[in-house]
């Protein structure tokens, strides 16, 4: 099967304190999006850039220094949400694209392994998306505060990236999400508008989005600690 992965790289750095994309942001003098990045350069037959319209040129700049111009096989302009810049990215993928792998390169620290079960999942079943098991208590609450019930954590799961489906799949509940008028912050939310199955694969807790200066610092110490634990 013919798979490729759209890696979106159009946040910006406000929540984080940056002046600049977060992105582009280095990660223990590796820029996020470059860490995003190469471990689908094994896995997948190549690897389209979703950047904003005024960082395209940038982005390309960034790729080529780090050696991935030949996996990543165009930078498209994104839109004005999510949804809009996963769009261009499909609109992007070669005509024999067979499936898809959507990540966010905010989730630098993504591994082969996570990878790797996303695509069996797609073979299996065809859909898989990263999620981990949710840990803390989760309390639905009115506007006022006021707790109106505690949930089951064990049905629940906190979603990651990368999503993977068939291309076929996606672009339908795209469609169907642009005729109906919906918004969604994920494109699992999207099939399940559309009434198409997503199945839930084994994702990591390291695989973190970088949000906030926190999340930086927790992500520099990840990548100490497995830099550690290679020598």
């Amino acid at each position: 099967m013919n798979r490729y992965a759209i890696v979106l790289g159009g946040g910006s750095g406000t929540r984080m304190g940056a002046e600049h994309n977060k992105v582009l942001l280095p990660l223990r003098g590796v820029p996020c999006i470059v860490r995003a990045i190469a471990p689908f350069t094994a896995l997948c037959n190549g690897v389209i850039v979703v950047a904003r319209a005024q960082e395209v040129a940038l982005m390309r700049h960034v790729i080529d220094r780090f050696g991935l111009h030949q996996a990543v096989l165009s930078i498209v302009a994104g839109g004005d949400d999510r949804q809009a810049s996963v769009a261009s990215g499909l609109a992007a993928l070669p005509q024999h694209a067979e499936a898809v792998l959507i990540h966010d390169g905010a989730r630098a620290l993504v591994s082969e392994a996570v990878i790797r079960h996303v695509l069996a999942s797609i073979d299996a079943y065809g859909s898989g998306v990263a999620a981990v098991p949710v840990t803390d208590t989760i309390k639905r609450a009115d506007e006022e505060g006021r707790v109106l019930e505690t949930l089951d954590r064990h049905m629940l799961s906190a979603m990651q990236t990368p999503q993977g489906f068939l291309v076929r799949d996606i672009r339908h509940a795209h469609a169907v999400a642009q005729a109906d008028g919906y918004r969604a912050t994920d494109d699992a939310a999207l099939m399940e508008h559309a009434g198409l199955p997503v199945r839930l694969c084994q994702g990591d807790q390291e695989n973190i989005k970088l949000t906030t200066g926190f999340d930086l610092r927790v992500a520099e110490a990840i990548l100490a600690a497995r830099e550690e634990a290679e020598e």
